[in-house]
């Protein structure tokens, strides 16, 4: 008898899921959510656990998409309060007008109405961006920051066995170039994120891979918290691949243009710039020129404002002068420009081009062509805003000169009065 009850107690009982839509189910649910709780009625629960976890999962589930609807229609309702009631309805809800096609050719047109220009509307305009620019909230500094800041990246020793292609799975891009591209990609089995950079061979010459492998010896010679490290380097008949750490999908680029005016407030900016320039030291001592600094090449993390240094395709190992003109036209110096001899300070004049967009938001030289722009920079006459100091101002000044000759080196730039 007892082992009947058992047996029919089993048969009745109702299968958790079937639970959960007569609990939990809503008359009007989406079609887009009622997929969710499909959950393979076709194949067989192997136990009652795993049934149960399933369970708690999908409620989960319910009840963050539940929270998020009444979370809308919340800000939904609060706004539509705040529209007055006398207002006219938008353009696209007016009933227009129905005329026939004679009283449509003969209606009279009307003249718009222009506002009358203010004197003063130049100093108003002045007044606003430095009202806003003084309420601009300043980042509030960790001293956790900092120390991860100045830590080594973690180098991992991947086993020889595990460095092959197929041990990655790739999960986005991050770029693409005329030669290679960066995809972020995690190990199957160490579950280790990685940027893996990958050559296709049908698109290089001996130049190109003559510069691939002098990029290769910097960055196994160059080791520093502020620069992108290098795991390991592998290759098959098609591509050549350079597994390399992954810091942040961000650049300086995207970060700044999230800031209001695409610009940060000072303390801010000594927080990034002391990391360019320290990375920057640090590759000069090495007799290593980078060539590209540009906002593009400089990665940060959002939450420690960690700087790393990416792309030394273009560094060279400085031995004397050099001739060989390259960069981005807005941070080119102007020896680069004139296509001249140069040496390690061209880092420096794009150093001062990259605190100057970090502080004021826009570049020190711009044109309407190439040609407009390489005259401003040959020139060197810089217009200053009126809201930064004048200590960046100085420094700023000394890294943007003409000759080179006068021009701020890396050592006087650390020492500034502006980066103690």
């Amino acid at each position: 008898m007892l082992r009947l009850e058992q047996q029919q107690q089993v048969t009745f009982q109702s299968n958790p899921e079937q639970m959960y839509h007569q609990e939990f189910e809503q008359p009007h649910e989406p079609a887009m959510y009622l997929s969710l709780n499909y959950h393979k009625t076709h194949q067989q629960i192997s136990s009652q656990a795993s049934q149960f976890n399933q369970h708690s999962k999908l409620f989960d589930l319910k009840k963050k998409y539940l929270k998020n609807r009444e979370d809308t229609q919340r800000r939904s309702l609060s706004h539509h309060n705040r529209i007055p009631l006398n207002r006219s309805p938008p353009k696209t809800q007016q009933i227009k007008k129905q005329y026939s096609p004679k009283q449509e050719n003969n209606q009279p047109q009307l003249k718009k109405k222009t506002l009358p220009i203010s004197k003063n509307l130049g100093s108003n305009l002045r007044n606003i961006l430095k009202t806003n620019y003084a309420q601009q909230p300043i980042f509030e500094e960790n001293p956790q920051n900092e120390n991860i800041r100045k830590q080594y990246s973690e180098i991992v020793e991947i086993p020889l066995e595990y460095q092959q292609f197929n041990s990655y799975t790739f999960i986005k891009t991050l770029g693409i170039g005329a030669t290679a591209e960066v995809k972020m990609a995690r190990h199957k089995e160490l579950e280790i994120d990685v940027a893996i950079k990958i050559y296709d061979k049908k698109k290089m010459n001996n130049m190109h891979l003559k510069n691939l492998e002098r990029e290769i010896d910097i960055l196994n010679q160059l080791k520093h918290p502020n620069i992108i490290n290098l795991y390991h380097m592998f290759e098959n008949d098609k591509s050549i691949y350079l597994v390399m750490e992954y810091s942040s999908p961000t650049n300086l680029e995207i970060f700044m243009k999230g800031r209001p005016f695409k610009r940060i407030n000072e303390d801010e900016a000594k927080i990034l710039f002391r990391q360019i320039s320290d990375a920057v030291y640090y590759m000069h001592q090495q007799d290593i020129c980078h060539r590209d600094l540009k906002f593009e090449n400089l990665l940060i993390d959002y939450n420690t404002r960690k700087i790393k240094l990416i792309d030394f395709g273009y560094s060279i190992k400085i031995q004397g002068k050099q001739t060989c003109s390259c960069g981005t036209p807005q941070y080119m110096a102007p020896e680069l420009v004139k296509k001249g001899t140069y040496d390690q300070s061209v880092d420096i004049w794009a150093c001062g081009v990259i605190l100057f967009k970090i502080v004021t938001g826009v570049f020190p030289f711009r044109g309407n062509s190439e040609k407009d722009l390489n005259k401003k920079i040959c020139l060197g006459k810089i217009e200053y805003p009126s809201f930064i100091s004048p200590l960046v101002k100085q420094l700023i000044s000394g890294m943007l000169r003409v000759d080179p000759k006068e021009r701020l080196s890396i050592q006087e730039v650390q020492q500034s009065q502006w980066l103690q």
